[in-house]
Parts: structure tokens; C-alpha cells; sequence
């Protein structure tokens, strides 16, 4: 199965740490995109409020499915709903 995995995060904030940690510990190699590192960041954010209502990061998408963010994460991961996204449950 061939799995998307693509945090969109800032390299130096601690949510976002704490975000691909998750996916370090399930031994996952996303696909990571550092907005605070490209100069169109602020553009991606803007279409990330249109599409699920929040500019914020990190904001998780696996297999084109909006995980939600750091927190979100974190439940999906202890009730094994990111596993199952990830085929690994």
C-alpha cells in the first residue's frame, strides 16, 4: 500500500515536533513541508484556511484525509484511527 503522509509543520515549533515524533515512533517517513522555511509558507497557510479552517501548524493529512493537528493527532494515534489510515493497525 502505498501511503501519503504529509505533515505540514514549521521546523522549529514544538507542536509540530512533538507531530513527527508520532510518525518517527510508528518508524514512518513522511513526507514533511517546513512552511516557516519556504518563501510561499504564508500562501499554503491561506489555502489551508479554506480547506479545513485553520492556519495553524502542524496540520496532518494522510491519504488525502485531514488528520487535524498536533493534538488531534495524538488521539488518532493512542485510539489506532492513524494506524488504521496508515495500514499498519
Amino acid at each position: 500500500m502505498v501511503v501519503n503522509v504529509v505533515p505540514l509543520t514549521a521546523a522549529r515549533w514544538r507542536y509540530c515536533r512533538r507531530a513527527k515524533g508520532v510518525f518517527t515512533e510508528l518508524k514512518e517517513k513522511p513526507y514533511v513541508v517546513e512552511l516557516d522555511l519556504r518563501d510561499d509558507g504564508y500562501k499554503i497557510q491561506d489555502v489551508l484556511l479554506d480547506l479545513v479552517g485553520r492556519r495553524t501548524v502542524p496540520q496532518i493529512f494522510v491519504n488525502g484525509k485531514h488528520v487535524g493537528g498536533a493534538d488531534d493527532l495524538q488521539v488518532a494515534f493512542r485510539n489506532g484511527v492513524l494506524q488504521d489510515l496508515l495500514g499498519t493497525h
